[in-house]
């Protein structure tokens, strides 16, 4: 097996020391949707904040991590922080693999005070730029998301058309949960694997497989045997994607905050680091 080669990463620990997320790695996501005309309202989503670049919702610690912070603001204005990678071209090549992984934790607040709460981390298909069209057919790679505070992340790929299509749009292809501490730090991690065995090398692509890992542990998978025709699989693990985190407060899965829902530090992601590895084709 090849080497994993570090091919793109953020630790978040700028000297000199930087206020915001560096612009050469992030593109800051500002207001309710998209700048396009076609773009949904409300991300698509039914969510309840406007994004912003401010400091008070996203910023560097004097730790060296990143903090995304939604807040409430005194005439009942949710912000909060949505960031996507400049680089859009995150693809294992052929024979090859792509391996991400960050080090993040959720907010510590109790469940029961963070209602409509949406930390995310995830990518989307490079063919969304620039129109921000095309979901789910460009593909979509949910590394974590968790709601309301719950212990449970989930882990979710969507693809094809909706409403229903090979990925059972709405909803994805997920692993249904696994446990989650908010709170604690974890390590979450993703793989695409390109490297067939030769004997494997006619349909190659039914072979090739997604993975998410928690703290180590393999926690899904899907291969490309799951799908009928090469055209579904190939925007799911051939194509680049580029990387997202962000806070959402409300949302259709959520449902919105109440009056119980709690800003700030509580409720807050924060981020580690971020790495990209790949490792060319089998020798």
């Amino acid at each position: 097996m090849p080497a994993r080669n570090l091919t793109w990463h953020d630790e978040f620990d700028y000297s000199p020391y930087q206020n915001l997320p560096s612009s050469e790695n992030w593109i800051f996501d500002l207001g309710t949707k998209y700048p396009v005309d076609d773009a949904p309202p409300n991300w698509g989503n039914n969510e309840a904040e406007i994004y912003t670049n401010s400091p008070a919702n996203v910023h560097v610690t004097s730790s060296g991590t990143l903090a995304i912070t939604p807040r409430l603001s005194s005439n009942g204005t949710w912000t909060s922080a949505r960031l996507e990678t400049q680089r859009a071209d995150f693809a294992a090549p052929p024979g090859g693999r792509l391996y991400i992984e960050s080090r993040l934790r959720t907010g510590c607040a109790p469940s029961d005070r963070q209602q409509g709460i949406w930390p995310a981390f995830w990518a989307l298909g490079a063919d969304y730029r620039p129109n921000f069209t095309g979901w789910p057919g460009v593909s979509e790679w949910d590394f974590l998301e968790v709601v309301n505070g719950l212990p449970t992340v989930y882990s979710t790929l969507h693809c094809g058309y909706a409403p229903g299509g090979p990925c059972n749009e709405y909803n994805g292809l997920g692993n249904g949960g696994v446990e989650w501490s908010g709170c604690d730090w974890h390590t979450i991690g993703f793989e695409v694997d390109r490297s067939v065995a030769a004997d494997q090398e006619a349909n190659a692509w039914k072979n090739e497989t997604l993975s998410w890992y928690l703290d180590g542990k393999k926690s899904f998978e899907i291969s490309g045997s799951k799908f009928n025709d090469s055209a579904t699989w190939e925007p799911i693990a051939h194509s680049g994607h580029f990387l997202m985190l962000n806070v959402a407060v409300g949302g259709n899965w959520p449902g919105q905050p109440n009056a119980t829902t709690l800003d700030g530090e509580a409720v807050q992601m924060e981020v580690d680091y971020i790495r990209v590895w790949e490792a060319s084709r089998w020798a």
